[in-house]
């Protein structure tokens, strides 16, 4: 599906490229930020094009969502996560979902709980929760058919527009609110305060509201806390698609391989295991590159650790 994305809001003092040298505001609950920032300048100065933007809370009021029937469509992990805490923000929220266990789910989570097509009929906003393998299915089946003529459609992965795998009235305003997170972590830390983060944008403006709701839907979720960073559908299904079909399988390739060395080393199984996975020396590891930048954690290793890292990942 071709979709041509409308005008962009106006940078705001906290929105625009990721600049440490700037005055944008960097959210204290990510203090690696600063370093992150110098990095993708420095990435930056290597490659032509534009510096991402990055919006937050004071960059999306809710009120072009407030007063708006908002339908979530799916009740699974991500689908559960996002009713809840778009209702929790005080708008208004109902679900569309199969007449299985999930729907039982919702209603006994408080929601009113309708087929899809009756609750995308009703909505103002329709977020589709749904997995990417039905997504087509179900968008032409139930989705299109009854949508309002004006109300706007928000994918949580880019997938389906980026490939084609839908069709969505003219008229209708197509967006992109992509969590970087698991489902349970968008609740969680929405709980906590902590917020997460997400890939946002507009795929078609038809209205000329469609970054206003946009925006007002990340909020409402809790992505906008820490900082979300403005991308197409097909720059989010490309970034999805690499994590998963390469870097994941070469990951767990690695540790496979790895762990065959140094058993065929007579390295106790047992070892092995709590050295990469049980002991959570990695995780916190990762926690660290997060929390204080991937260069200065290097200093809660030691010294060998440190060269290690250095000079051996010039030579792979």
């Amino acid at each position: 599906m071709r979709m041509m994305t409308g005008a962009r809001p106006a940078p705001t003092a906290c929105i625009g490229a990721i600049d440490p040298f700037s005055k944008c505001r960097v959210p204290a609950a990510v203090p690696a930020l600063r370093e992150v920032n110098l990095l993708i300048k420095l990435l930056h100065a290597t490659r032509r094009g534009s510096m991402a933007r990055i919006f937050h809370d004071e960059d999306a009021p809710l009120d072009a969502v407030t007063g708006k029937t908002i339908a979530v469509i799916g009740y699974g992990n991500q689908g559960r996560s996002w009713a809840q805490n778009i209702r929790d923000a005080g708008l208004d929220v109902r679900v569309g979902t199969l007449a299985d266990t999930s729907r039982a789910q919702a209603e006994s989570d408080g929601f009113a709980a309708h087929a899809i097509s009756d609750a995308v009929a009703e909505a103002d906003v329709v977020c589709l929760l749904i997995p990417d393998e039905v997504m087509g299915d179900a968008v032409s089946t139930s989705v299109a058919p009854t949508l309002k003529a004006d109300a706007a459609v928000c994918f949580a992965s880019g997938y389906a527009v980026a490939f084609d795998e839908v069709t969505l009235p003219d008229t209708n305003d197509v967006v992109l609110v992509a969590p970087r997170m698991i489902g349970v972590g968008v609740r969680d830390s929405y709980l906590d305060g902590s917020g997460f983060i997400a890939f946002i944008g507009v795929e078609r403006d038809a209205t000329g509201s469609a970054w206003p709701v946009a925006l007002g839907i990340a909020r409402a979720l809790g992505a906008l806390h820490r900082g979300s960073v403005e991308m197409t559908c097909r720059q989010e299904a490309l970034i999805d698609l690499f994590v998963e079909q390469a870097i994941a399988p070469g990951l767990r390739k690695l540790w496979s391989d790895a762990a065959m060395v140094l058993l065929e080393a007579e390295i106790p199984l047992e070892a092995v295991l709590a050295e990469f996975y049980l002991s959570g020396e990695i995780e916190r590891t990762y926690r660290a590159m997060r929390e204080i930048g991937p260069t200065k954690q290097w200093k809660l290793h030691s010294q060998t650790s440190q060269y290690g890292t250095m000079s051996r990942a010039q030579a792979l």
